[in-house]
């Protein structure tokens, strides 16, 4: 009879072990599945285009491609502002997001310390080669070339910012495989980017930024933010 019992106390006890197993099991996924549905929202909310309209200057800018260009025509900028190009613009670009050798440059996967859980979950990142000949298009000092690239990927128009353009040329040399410091200083301020202390060599892609005349492209809006040229 003490055997009896015991053996059955032995299985109750078995029984209520892998109860608590599952319980326990079921709350991490229950707690998991949260998390992952949070950092979703928290990803689109990031990926939304909150800051493109509320500055006025760049909407006005996007705006102005919705209704100064045709429809099928392709606009070379770097990745952040492909949204604002293709959703108010409703125009083609050439990249629409960063590539992984430039991961860290992103601002959104810097935000939490799981940000970056969410961008190798969902983040869709470009090809390097093609952000790689976009960046050599802003850092070439000769024009000429900047043409080659802007054709290769048949772009009609180059669409800048300023002066948040000079605080990404770090990122944009690095996404060309070659040394922000031989580019720009390491001092980028308001003032010294304003004064073009920063400059250390004169690229097409800078003096699109600060609104100069490039050979083979013609500037056709410029709101003193936002600059668009068009090519020749």
């Amino acid at each position: 009879m003490c055997l009896l019992i015991s053996n059955a106390y032995k299985l109750r006890r078995g029984k209520m072990k892998r109860i608590i197993v599952i319980g326990i099991a079921a709350v991490a996924v229950a707690i998991m599945a949260i998390a992952i549905i949070g950092m979703w929202f928290d990803f689109c909310e990031m990926q939304s285009l909150k800051w493109e309209i509320q500055d006025e200057k760049l909407y006005e800018g996007f705006s102005w491609l919705l209704n100064n260009t045709k429809e099928g025509e392709t606009v070379l900028a770097w990745w952040d502002y492909a949204d604002g190009i293709e959703k108010i613009g409703h125009r083609e670009v050439v990249i629409r997001e960063a590539s992984r050798n430039i991961e860290e440059t992103i601002a959104g996967r810097q935000k939490y310390s799981w940000s970056w859980i969410e961008y190798e979950l969902w983040y869709p990142y470009e090809s390097e080669d093609k952000v790689r000949d976009v960046a050599n298009f802003f850092i070439a000092e000769n024009s000429n070339e900047s043409v080659k690239i802007a054709r290769k990927y048949g772009a009609d128009y180059v669409l800048v910012v300023y002066p948040d353009d000079m605080w990404k040329f770090p990122p944009i040399v690095l996404a060309s495989g070659k040394n922000p410091d031989d580019y720009v200083t390491g001092n980028l301020t308001t003032e010294s980017i304003e004064r073009r202390e920063v400059v250390k060599k004169e690229t097409a892609g800078m003096k699109m930024i600060y609104g100069d005349n490039v050979e083979g492209f013609e500037k056709v809006f410029d709101n003193e933010r936002m600059r668009i040229y068009k090519l020749k």
